[in-house]
């Protein structure tokens, strides 16, 4: 018998030899492997005629190995023993891999991070590393699995209303908001209050993020008198800061929904009037477009998907 010197047998043939000999049948085996039994069969027939042997003969109804399989067996269990111990350590390691998300501040600050628990509840053996960044990123160099951020929505989806995988909420609205003690103030400086937004704006401080347009937009549709005296008492060039100045009761702010939705609903603002306008851009994922993501990455987006899309409040 001439053993070919350079045949290296597969990993997926010395298990299919480990599984017929201990099941002593190819069906068994098969069920085990999760494939055809014509498959079990190929990997059988493949090994013997490199090794120009038989490895198994048939008695009754099982199959029962010869001498030389025998001889093998022991080995072939070592081998296969090992390779599953190594498969198992690669997996914890790979489920200790920290996801790495890459955001704004303000969203980072505003929205993730007081609920960032929940996810880390379900997944405790992950490690998360938040990156701060108000600029695209590359995914490779700076090891980012999923990126959030602003963007214009794509011109063959200008119409698309209802949440995807990738855009959770394509429409965001811009709300007005103002702490209950300012709006009381306000309440107190006039002696006949209306809440609409020309006698309600006559009267307030306006706060604004620097190089945003909305109050300009939301002015003209809604109270044009004020149109040319728009320019904010109080401005800010983040979207965090805006909204902690309009907490603490500085006055009044356009800020998106998603940023303002735990305020509302603690009671921290209120919304003067019930205008609003559409975002011009919206929250998306951003991925790698050279690997796989992750189980845990893809369960990150549906997770944050779905609080993104809870967090819309009622017009």
């Amino acid at each position: 018998m001439k053993t070919p010197k350079r045949f290296v047998p597969t990993l997926t043939e010395l298990r299919a030899l480990s599984a017929v000999s201990r099941h002593k049948s190819v069906s068994a085996a098969a069920e085990e492997l999760n494939v055809s039994q014509p498959t079990v069969s190929y990997h059988i027939k493949r090994l013997e005629e490199r090794w120009e042997t038989k490895l198994f003969r048939t008695q009754g109804r099982s199959l029962v190995q010869t001498e030389f399989a025998q001889d093998l067996l022991h080995d072939v269990y070592a081998i296969n023993e090992s390779i599953d111990k190594l498969s198992q350590r690669l997996n914890e390691k790979g489920a200790q891999k920290p996801l790495s998300i890459s955001t704004s501040s303000s969203f980072a600050s505003i929205f993730l991070v007081p609920r960032i628990e929940q996810f880390r509840r379900r997944y405790p053996q992950t490690p998360i590393r938040v990156n701060v960044a108000n600029r695209f990123v590359d995914f490779s160099e700076d090891q980012i699995d999923i990126a959030i951020r602003l963007l214009t929505k794509p011109a063959q989806t200008m119409s698309l209303t209802e949440p995807n995988m990738v855009i959770p909420l394509p429409n965001e609205t811009m709300r007005i908001v103002c702490s209950p003690q300012y709006l009381d103030e306000l309440k107190q400086q006039t002696g006949d209050f209306k809440t609409d937004p020309t006698s309600i704006l006559g009267h307030a401080k306006i706060i604004d993020e620097d190089g945003t347009f909305y109050w300009s937009k939301f002015l003209s549709i809604y109270a044009p008198r004020f149109t040319d005296e728009s320019r904010a008492d109080l401005s800010y060039n983040n979207a965090d800061l805006v909204l902690q100045s309009a907490i603490a009761g500085q006055g009044i702010a356009i800020v998106r929904e998603l940023y303002v939705a735990d305020a509302i609903s603690k009671g921290e603002l209120v919304e003067p009037f019930t205008a609003t306008i559409p975002c011009e851009r919206m929250f998306q994922f951003v991925l790698p477009e050279t690997r796989m993501q992750s189980a845990v990455g893809l369960a990150f987006i549906d997770w944050l998907g779905k609080e993104i899309q809870a967090a819309k409040l009622r017009t």
